[in-house]
């Protein structure tokens, strides 16, 4: 990441029919300098790439999750920010696309990650949103846990 850049991602919030949420716990960056956060599957959207098609490979290189369109369905949800960096200077901007799909218990497949994403991945886990709202862990990007709380069902 360049300070000053600005990255649009495809993201999907994958929920198991109880509510459970399924994310990742991860670094930013070196660069940007500040402490991980919970994030959902996903990343950037390749040049000439459309956010469904980003979104289906991200989920399959970052899961093993293999989907198609019309089970992904629309976007349900699309933020944008900023991010200023730990050193106080920096920063880019974002726009997020979220796609919501409903999983039932799976084994993540790292096999697809790439090798930052085997030294930013720290920790993953299916929450509740009561644990994660109670938890005082960082989740990303601001606003999902209200997001996901007006949209989900616990």
């Amino acid at each position: 990441m360049q300070p000053g850049q600005h990255r649009e991602t495809a993201r999907v919030i994958l929920c198991k029919p109880d509510g459970q949420i399924f994310l990742l716990k991860t670094h930013f960056d070196p660069e940007v300098g500040l402490p991980p956060r919970w994030i959902t599957p996903g990343g950037g959207i390749d040049a000439g790439e459309t956010v469904l098609a980003a979104a289906m490979r991200e989920l399959a290189e970052e899961t093993g999750i293999v989907t198609n369109a019309q089970e992904l369905g629309e976007v349900v949800w699309i933020t944008e920010g900023r991010w200023d960096w730990g050193d106080g200077v920096n920063h880019h901007t974002f726009v997020d696309h979220f796609y919501l799909l409903q999983v039932d218990e799976f084994e993540l497949d790292a096999s697809g990650w790439t090798d930052d994403e085997h030294r930013d991945v720290l920790e993953h886990r299916w929450w509740s949103l009561s644990e994660l709202k109670d938890s005082g862990e960082s989740v990303s990007p601001p606003g999902l846990v209200d997001f996901l709380t007006s949209h989900l069902l616990e």
